[in-house]
C-alpha cells in the first residue's frame, strides 16, 4: 500500500503488474476500535491487482489523519483526503 520503491521501480511488488500514475484511491485502515476509510488518496494503482501505493509524503499525511481521528468515538469514519470528512 505504501512504497518510494515501488514508485521508482514501476512494477508492483505484490503481483509485478504496471503500476499507474495519477491515481485516486479509497483505503480503509484499521485502528483498534474503529475503521478509518480516505477517499480521494493520491497514488499509484497496480494495472493488474488493483493494490494502491502511496508516496512517502502522501503516506506521512495520511499517518496524522489516523492519529487524528484515533480519539473519535466512531466504530466508522469516512474522510476525503487530506481530511474532509464525508457527509453521510
Amino acid at each position: 500500500m505504501t512504497g518510494e520503491h515501488a514508485k521508482d521501480s514501476g512494477q508492483c511488488p505484490l503481483c509485478g503488474g504496471r503500476l499507474v500514475a495519477g491515481q485516486k484511491a479509497t483505503i480503509p485502515f484499521v485502528l483498534e476500535k474503529t475503521v478509518v476509510v480516505v477517499k480521494e488518496v493520491p497514488a499509484e494503482v497496480c494495472g493488474s491487482c488493483h493494490e494502491p501505493f502511496m508516496t512517502g509524503e502522501v503516506t506521512d499525511r495520511v499517518t496524522e489523519l489516523l492519529k487524528e481521528l484515533r480519539h473519535l468515538q466512531a466504530e466508522v469514519s469516512v474522510v476525503l483526503f487530506p481530511g474532509i470528512p464525508v457527509a453521510a
